[in-house]
């Protein structure tokens, strides 16, 4: 299911820096610095495009002609040379294959992010995280809930699956979502078996604010890291999944 969030300018900035040295009509500006680049250079890169990439930010385009890389805006008015560094992971864009290969994962350890505070529910202790972002409401998280526990114990234990609750399928899964989140401050195994079982209709109401912080948290995230379907998965060594793995086992062991 795709999901309708408004976009995050933070999640912008945080995606991608782009080091912009050379605008297209800058020419000799001793203030900016010498500029040695000139419009009709940038029409002979892109006569000579062999693909492009749309980034996971807002209006900018990666292009690759011959060996070099540049940026230009969505609708094609400016142009950006310069490097441009994925701060995610610490490394330069140099080339398409390996934007398409940093676009798919996300060091999480650069991330510093503790998903307790985004009101995780926790299913199983093992020693590699999986992060599951998910609306209680959404049919394809019930299923792949369904899947996750239908694991055998086994393939099951390496594993601890971190169960975050979203909400933004409508008014209906804001208000679970922030229930959940509210019992899990005091019972998190109970939040988890509601979670589990699609048992919402019993939950006990929020009170207050209870819920609605963790809630709020996650919906930031979610914007930051470019969540726009659930569920989506990130696995233990950050790849990303948006909706469910055809192969879920294949999927967790990297194998798919």
């Amino acid at each position: 299911m795709r999901v309708h969030m408004q976009r995050a300018t933070l999640g912008s900035a945080l995606a991608l820096v782009l080091l912009v040295g050379l605008p297209v009509g800058a020419v000799g500006d001793e203030r900016a610095g010498a500029v040695t680049t000139e419009p009709d250079d940038i029409a002979q890169l892109m006569q000579g495009i062999e693909g492009m990439r749309r980034l996971p930010v807002n209006g900018v385009q990666m292009v690759q002609s011959g060996e070099r890389v540049f940026f230009v805006s969505t609708n094609g008015r400016y142009a950006f040379l310069g490097p441009a560094i994925d701060l995610w992971h610490g490394a330069r864009l140099t080339s398409l294959a390996e934007a398409d290969r940093l676009m798919g994962r996300i060091d999480r350890t650069r991330l510093k992010l503790d998903v307790r505070d985004l009101g995780a529910l926790d299913l199983g202790a093992g020693a590699e995280e999986v992060w599951v972002f998910l609306d209680p409401h959404c049919p394809k998280c019930a299923n792949l809930l369904d899947q996750l526990q239908a694991l055998s114990p086994s393939q099951r234990a390496p594993y601890r699956v971190r169960l975050i609750p979203l909400g933004v399928l409508g008014q209906a899964s804001l208000a679970t979502a922030v229930r959940l989140n509210c019992l899990a401050e005091s019972d998190p195994a109970a939040a988890l078996e509601a979670l589990l079982s699609h048992a919402f209709k019993t939950l006990p109401p929020a009170e207050g604010t209870c819920g609605q912080g963790a809630l709020q948290r996650a919906l930031v995230t979610a914007q930051l890291l470019g969540i726009t379907q659930v569920p989506f998965l990130i696995a233990p060594d950050g790849r990303l999944h948006g909706g469910v793995p055809a192969d879920l086992l294949a999927w967790l062991t990297g194998d798919a």
